[in-house]
């Protein structure tokens, strides 16, 4: 569990719950700056190979955020939050 500054006291997330938060940003950011940044060089470039990659990759990120979100959904309906 994630450290807390009184002993004994509970910390406000599980490390597990944590990694999911996490996991949820870097995926995020990934998918919505630079998969995004790389489609648009892909069209620019006239790469349909690499268009056709990246849009495949931005599919895959895009089912492991819905797979974290129903996850940390989960999390909060069973009152991990309070």
């Amino acid at each position: 569990m994630s450290e807390s500054s009184d002993f004994g006291k509970q910390p406000l997330l599980e490390d597990s719950t944590y990694d999911i938060i996490h996991q949820l940003k870097k995926e995020s950011d990934f998918l919505y700056s630079a998969v995004e940044k790389y489609v648009r060089d892909a069209e620019k470039d006239g790469r349909p190979e690499l268009l056709k990659l990246w849009n495949t990759i931005k599919a895959d990120e895009q089912n492991h955020l819905r797979m974290l979100r129903e996850e940390l959904v989960k999390e909060i309906n069973e009152k991990k939050f309070s």
